[in-house]
């Protein structure tokens, strides 16, 4: 580890919708001075974006495209410019003294640009180039951290290099489960150790880490992470499996009906349980404190806690309870950045509109 320690964020988490819903028809972010005025508003001094590195670095050739269509999931696809689209919200994030984290889902896109991130030098090189485009704008300073790939080395995000990693199609699961081969953690380790090493020799004032979720931060244990400079792990109460069967969660919700039963169930549950879902809740932060400090890593939570079938009928009272349990374990536990409410953004139906609610959170991270 370089030393580096993360300063106390209170993290908003717009991921790739600052990008992707900044149109004319989905409009949440055309307004982008407007949702960082929100942003400060409601007590957030940091903001984690999908920065979109691989549609950002030049291609092999050389040439440099700043106009792409990509499919968020789920979603028709969109098109983007992603050079332009960060140069002005650093812009307006600098103004506004708010710093950015910036990590990847690498979307795909029409020109299958993931494709091409396999070894670590491809990570090295479309980041080196993402940082340096912001360095010659003069807003490297906006950048306090670097999640070079986003539950890495798990695809979807890590589409490329899981071929490399686990010898077999990303498509091919069986490959990722029970437990890995030497091999596959030794080439793991290459990304682990060669890509922050790189890139903090070259951007020294930045961190650099990795995101993990319930599917890969149990590897990640394993392995040796010496060069991170931060795990940012992302705690979701559905991950509990006695959890996600007493809310139903096994099941699929292709309704918007069978999505608000699901809903009412989750809720339920919750109520029902809450001592045992908090324990267990509990564990897994004290966990990530635990595992962070014996590594020399910083904690970070940028993600969680509660995920939900459809949010235009969600009961936000239990979720609120989930999110502020979490957020006063987490500061107990020494995380100094922390994302209060992943669904609290500007495209969310509920949690955004809570101000003052997100105020009093914020204000505990900051001020703890």
């Amino acid at each position: 580890m370089s030393g580096i320690e993360l300063p106390r964020l209170a993290l908003a988490s717009w991921e790739h919708a600052w990008l992707t819903r900044n149109d004319a028809r989905q409009g949440p972010y055309r307004q982008l001075p407007a949702c960082l005025d929100a942003l400060l508003e409601r007590g957030y001094n940091g903001l984690r974006i999908d920065a979109f590195p691989h549609l950002i670095a030049a291609r092999a050739d050389g040439i440099v495209i700043d106009r792409y269509e990509v499919r968020p999931p789920e979603r028709s696809p969109v098109q983007v410019h992603p050079r332009r689209g960060l140069i002005e919200l650093a812009q307006q994030a600098r103004s506004r003294g708010i710093q950015l984290w910036l990590t990847s889902r690498f979307l795909p896109d029409t020109q299958s640009r993931r494709s091409f991130v396999r070894r670590p030098q491809d990570f090295i090189d479309i980041w080196s180039q993402t940082l340096d485009l912001l360095k010659r704008e003069g807003l490297l300073d906006t950048v306090v951290a670097v999640d070079f790939c986003h539950h890495f080395p798990l695809p979807p995000a890590a589409y490329g290099a899981s071929r490399h990693i686990f010898q077999s199609h990303p498509l091919n699961k069986l490959a990722r489960l029970g437990i890995w081969s030497r091999g596959t953690e030794q080439r793991a380790e290459q990304y682990l150790l060669e890509i922050p090493r790189s890139l903090r020799a070259l951007f020294p004032s930045i961190a650099f880490g990795v995101s993990a979720g319930a599917g890969s931060e149990k590897h990640l244990r394993a392995l040796d992470t010496s060069e991170l400079d931060f795990l940012d792990s992302h705690l979701w109460l559905n991950d509990d499996p006695a959890f996600a069967v007493a809310s139903g969660g096994l099941l699929k919700s292709p309704s918007a009906l069978a999505a608000s039963l699901q809903n009412r169930t989750a809720a339920l549950a919750w109520r029902t349980g809450r001592d045992q879902w908090q324990r267990h809740l509990g564990e897994r932060i004290q966990g990530l404190y635990d595992f962070t400090r014996v590594r020399r890593m910083s904690p970070a939570i940028g993600a969680g806690f509660v995920r939900l079938p459809n949010e235009r009928s969600a009961d936000w009272g239990w979720v609120r309870e989930v999110c502020e349990f979490a957020v006063e374990q987490a500061l107990e536990n020494g995380v100094q950045a922390l994302c209060p409410a992943v669904q609290a953004r500007p495209h969310g139906d509920g949690l955004w509109d809570e101000v003052t609610w997100q105020q009093s959170l914020n204000n505990r991270i900051l001020n703890r």
